[in-house]
């Protein structure tokens, strides 16, 4: 009995021994990973106000934005920001930790110049160089109309569609609810060409049709822009969808794309933008792409208007030069929000590039800026999930 009451003490000190071995061999790992994940943060940071630094006078450069000032004071308060942190030997994953667990005090200096940070960058002017007139990419709106039957949608892409044929056969279809926008994609047959496929896309909550498809190989052009431009315009009224404004017009693959763009009071309303691309041989309509018509389109109420011409013009920066007469524009901002701006088409002296700069209409704020791109835009199906 003594014999086994000693073993038993000899298997729990042992088991104790392992126990406290692994927990100390865990502690030390974790130290390991911390300070493994803490000099990752210190090194991004520090990186981060070296390359800042490097880059400043390259992006100045290239940049037609009247905010190198800002670029400027971005720069020295991440300067300020490292100064505090080697001061205060402050560690990023105890920070991390401390916000986490929402015990990060409210007047802490490291936070408090990040948030500064952080402000300092909304203050900056959308930059997408390359991009089309297609200005800014918000945030969805809900759709606020009553959802439709499928039948009723089927009878609407019908119509839409009536120029090729009365009685199309349906070769599929489908629900698309797990889209920004849920809709209904139909795949009807084409009734002369036996390979021809024609989709149309209708938006489930209203019925209205915001895609068509109908692609083919087009032969030798025949049709002039001027009178294919008369086909779209006529192809828009009869679908119900009227003053827009012709902002684009590019030739592509043996069909012409023509980008239309609301247009009421004087203003362009860029959200409620579209295209119409038709057939060079007989004019026929081959895509609709009218998403960002369908999404946005309404009736408006007035944009007041604070900064004139004149006081948005001294906004831009000194080195641009104003090719074409200003306009008002409507456009989404960084937050999803509608502003009225006024668009300049601008070049820098000495350079043919072209840019398009919005200035805010009511703050005077620099609120886009956007490359004109030599190369023609092709229309791809757009996607929508």
């Amino acid at each position: 009995m003594q014999r086994r009451f000693w073993v038993a003490i000899a298997v729990l000190g042992s088991v104790a021994a392992g126990s406290m071995f692994w927990g100390l061999h865990q502690f030390g790992l974790r130290n390991l990973l911390q300070t493994r994940l803490e000099n990752t943060y210190q090194r991004a940071f520090h990186e981060l106000n070296f390359n800042l630094g490097a880059i400043e006078a390259e992006l100045a450069k290239a940049s037609v934005a009247s905010t190198r000032g800002q670029a400027m004071e971005l720069s020295n308060s991440l300067l300020a920001l490292q100064s505090t942190v080697l001061a205060k030997n402050v560690r990023f994953t105890d920070l991390e930790m401390r916000t986490i667990n929402d015990r990060a005090p409210r007047d802490s200096a490291v936070l408090g110049q990040f948030r500064q940070v952080e402000e300092q960058v909304q203050q900056f002017p959308e930059v997408p160089m390359g991009d089309h007139v297609n200005i800014a990419v918000p945030p969805p709106l809900a759709v606020t109309v009553a959802p439709t039957p499928v039948g009723e949608a089927e009878v609407n892409a019908r119509q839409f569609i009536r120029q090729i044929g009365a009685n199309l056969r349906v070769l599929s279809h489908a629900t698309v609810a797990d889209a920004s926008v849920p809709h209904y994609s139909f795949v009807f047959a084409h009734p002369n060409e036996r390979n021809r496929r024609i989709t149309v896309e209708v938006v489930k909550n209203g019925g209205r049709v915001f895609q068509m498809f109908a692609e083919r190989q087009t032969a030798t052009p025949l049709l002039s822009v001027p009178d294919l431009q008369a086909r779209a315009d006529q192809f828009l009224l009869e679908r119900g969808i009227k003053d827009m404004k012709i902002l684009g017009v590019e030739e592509w693959g043996g069909s012409v794309i023509f980008t239309y763009c609301y247009y009421a009071d004087g203003i362009l309303f860029y959200p409620d933008l579209l295209r119409v691309r038709l057939a060079q041989d007989n004019g026929e309509a081959l895509s609709f792409e009218g998403n960002r018509y369908v999404k946005y389109h309404r009736e408006r109420g007035n944009f007041s208007e604070v900064v004139g011409i004149a006081a948005a013009t001294a906004k831009l920066n000194e080195t641009l030069e104003v090719i074409a007469a200003p306009q008002r524009v409507v456009l989404f901002d960084r937050r999803g929000v509608e502003v009225l701006c006024w668009e300049f088409m601008v070049q820098r002296q000495g350079s043919e590039e072209r840019f398009l700069v919005y200035i805010n209409a009511v703050t005077g704020r620099e609120e886009n800026i956007v490359r004109l791109d030599v190369k023609p835009a092709i229309m791809p199906p757009a996607k929508i999930r």
